[in-house]
């Protein structure tokens, strides 16, 4: 079995190094899995260039095996160099976490799991799950039905606009000073009374939302219909693939878990909060508006880390109504787009798995899950 370990050194709290020689080479040696190579990572998308090259020496349908103690920006980095080489080579990664969140390996193995819960997997001889990857372009403004994007990315773990884009765009300017989550929170309170004004328009003919009353997603209105088209403004909106959570303790689509996609689904869970929504505010965007909201928002989203709660909670009903609308609106879809108005600057950040965009002026974003048809790279993931 040709077997490949890669760390990143500067991943996290920079322990790979140390986790590699000192927890999972033992580990290995001991089941009689000595490594081809043993290599770190010495620059961005240098781990794509290792497996590319790894594979290279391999007959076509060979599958590499691939130990990998990092965070989920290294396997997104792989994911891509795969995608962009067109490689239909079959990868089985087991992931140690090595990272800041480490939200992939978090979700295949909640806590307390130990961080060489994916290798023993590998060393027992247990069998890789295929891993669900989304395809998000960047297009820009323009009358072409199919303009060229001027990005293009696989995302493995979460793509995401408004909030949670803002809040990873902003905590790269705290990485070196805050290596820790702590810097995220601290970006978080920096855009806390930011609304995105952009619209929605979800995708699929499997679409559906979540109804917290019956405890089960309820299929959408057909394509076209006004169930499908969500009008801003935002206060977070993301997509979440494989994971329930984006940190530990912090299930942010706890649906991934407790109500999972078929097996093979080409599904995303996407969470959307629309402030404008909340009897409360009577319909206004002002600053006092955006303040008062700030508490409610902060609050519901507290409830991820109460093992998410947030997706039950609920506005005050309206005149008429015996229980009020769920504050996180939660559908399973198969795609989405992304249409910012072109004076809201922040409105225009994209992220991938923690990797920033920038959507031009007049420009979209258009995400869906991949299938086979649509050359994914062959990734499965021991869990």
């Amino acid at each position: 079995m040709p077997l490949l370990v890669v760390y990143n050194p500067a991943a996290g709290a920079r322990t790979g190094a140390r986790l590699t020689h000192d927890t999972v080479l033992p580990l290995l040696a001991a089941h009689g899995l000595p490594p081809d190579l043993v290599v770190a990572t010495e620059r961005p998308q240098h781990s794509g260039e290792l497996v590319l090259a790894a594979l290279a020496r391999l007959a076509p349908a060979e599958p590499l095996t691939l130990v990998l103690v990092s965070g989920d920006g290294t396997l997104h980095e792989i994911a891509n160099a795969l995608h962009d080489a067109r490689s239909a080579a079959p990868l089985r990664v087991a992931l140690v976490p090595g990272g800041t969140a480490n939200a992939l390996h978090a979700s295949l193995f909640p806590p307390p799991a130990d961080a060489l819960a994916a290798v023993r997997a590998l060393v027992t001889g247990a069998a890789a799950v295929p891993l669900a990857l989304a395809h998000t372009r960047v297009l820009p403004p323009g009358a072409d039905p199919a303009p060229e994007p001027t990005a293009s990315v696989l995302s493995a773990v979460v793509t995401s606009t408004a909030l949670h884009a803002s809040i990873l765009h902003d905590s790269e300017a705290l990485r070196a000073s805050v290596p820790g989550i702590e810097r995220f929170k601290l970006a978080a309170a920096q855009n806390a009374t930011t609304w995105y004004r952009a619209r929605v328009r979800l995708l699929g003919s499997s679409a559906s939302r979540y109804d917290p009353a019956s405890d089960a997603f309820v299929p959408l209105a057909g394509e076209g219909e006004g169930e499908r088209e969500l009008a801003g403004p935002f206060a977070y909106f993301l997509a979440a693939i494989n994971v329930d959570r984006l940190e530990p303790a912090f299930r942010i689509a706890p649906l991934q878990r407790s109500h999972p996609p078929a097996p093979g689904a080409r599904t995303t869970d996407v969470l959307a909060v629309r402030p404008l929504r909340d009897p409360a505010l009577g319909g206004r965007a002002d600053e006092d508006a955006r303040g008062a909201f700030k508490e409610r928002l902060w609050g519901v989203l507290g409830g991820a880390y109460e093992d998410g709660a947030h997706v039950r909670a609920r506005y005050a009903p309206r005149e008429g109504e015996a229980v009020g609308a769920p504050v996180v609106e939660y559908f399973r879809v198969e795609g989405w787009e992304w249409i910012p108005e072109e004076d809201d600057d922040k409105a225009h950040l994209l992220c991938a798995d923690g990797t920033i965009f920038h959507v031009p002026k007049g420009g979209k974003v258009v995400s869906a899950v991949l299938g086979q048809a649509d050359h994914v790279p062959d990734i499965s993931i021991y869990a």
